[in-house]
């Protein structure tokens, strides 16, 4: 009897442990399969994060989107990025020539644009005269950029970026040299995609023709825009107005200024925002303002243009 129960026992303490054995290996089980869910899940949020920082590749690189960026001690060289968006970058190079006596080969004008990876944007370039080259970028910081001009195709007729290796930096304001900024017409405006800039008149006073010129720049004086005025040389500006003449609902430019002999002889020019956030003024609508006598002051001018709009 006492080996009949010995035995018994024997056998209840084998069930007993082959229970536990086989609860173990379920909760074993269970806690392998929440630890990959676990690493699943956060897997896919490390994916979205990843994609979202990918997306956001614009935020990135608006330091250097719109700024005018100069070849270092060197004027004639230049480009915009005029924007980055889906690791794409886009703008404009230029190159000017100041003593060309052929005026087709004053200025080089060209649309590029390349993928960014990994701060460097690799670009084409080319122009409707038959230029083309490359462009590569390398973001530096937010004051230099480190620009590689390779030239592929070459037209007679157009003046041809130096090749090679430069470093470009923001041009600023104070750079210009002879460059006299007009306060009291200069404000700080929001100008649609431009958001908050500062639109700065002044004069070039460093040689006999005292031009004007006016700027869109930043806070810091990096210029943003140069609207290239070709209006008469040594005269004032009278008046600046930000309004939207052409009922487009972006904001256009309207200009006056007058001869520094004779207050009464005025000019004016409407420089319109297109949807890219270029400004242009239209010469024959110019001219019809002033021939009308209607440029004496703005009040006077938006009466003039209000039916036309």
């Amino acid at each position: 009897m006492a080996i009949k129960n010995n035995i018994t026992k024997r056998i209840l303490l084998v069930f007993i442990t082959l229970s536990l054995l086989l609860t173990g290996c379920g909760n074993t089980e269970k806690s392998s399969t929440a630890s990959l869910s676990d690493v699943s899940a956060k897997s896919s949020a490390a994916d979205k994060s990843s994609a979202a920082t990918v997306t956001s590749d614009s935020d990135d690189y608006n330091q250097y989107v719109k700024k005018v960026w100069k070849q270092k001690n060197d004027s004639d060289l230049s480009f915009v990025i005029s924007k980055v968006e889906n690791s794409k970058a886009m703008g404009k190079l230029t190159v000017l020539n100041f003593t060309a006596a052929d005026k087709n080969l004053l200025s080089f004008e060209a649309d590029f644009e390349g993928e960014i990876n990994n701060d460097t944007a690799v670009c084409q370039y080319n122009d409707s005269k038959g230029n083309k080259g490359s462009l590569k970028l390398v973001f530096k910081s937010n004051h230099e950029i480190e620009g590689t001009i390779t030239v592929t195709d070459k037209s007679k007729t157009t003046v041809q970026p130096s090749q090679g290796t430069f470093n470009f930096v923001p041009e600023n304001i104070n750079d210009i040299k002879g460059f006299s900024p007009i306060e009291k017409q200069s404000f700080m405006v929001n100008l649609n995609s431009w958001g908050n800039v500062k639109f700065v008149s002044g004069k070039l006073t460093g040689g006999s023709h005292v031009p004007v010129e006016f700027y869109l720049t930043d806070k810091e004086g990096d210029i943003l825009y140069d609207f290239g005025a070709t209006l008469p040389y040594r005269v004032d500006v009278k008046a600046v107005s930000f309004e939207d003449v052409n009922k487009d609902r972006l904001k256009d430019i309207i200009i006056i200024v007058n001869d520094e002999d004779d207050t009464s002889n005025c000019l004016a020019a409407v420089y319109f925002q297109k949807a890219d956030g270029s400004f242009a003024n239209d010469l024959k609508l110019d001219q019809e303002i002033n021939e009308s006598g209607n440029n004496k002051d703005v009040k006077t001018l938006r009466t003039f243009l209000a039916p036309k709009f």
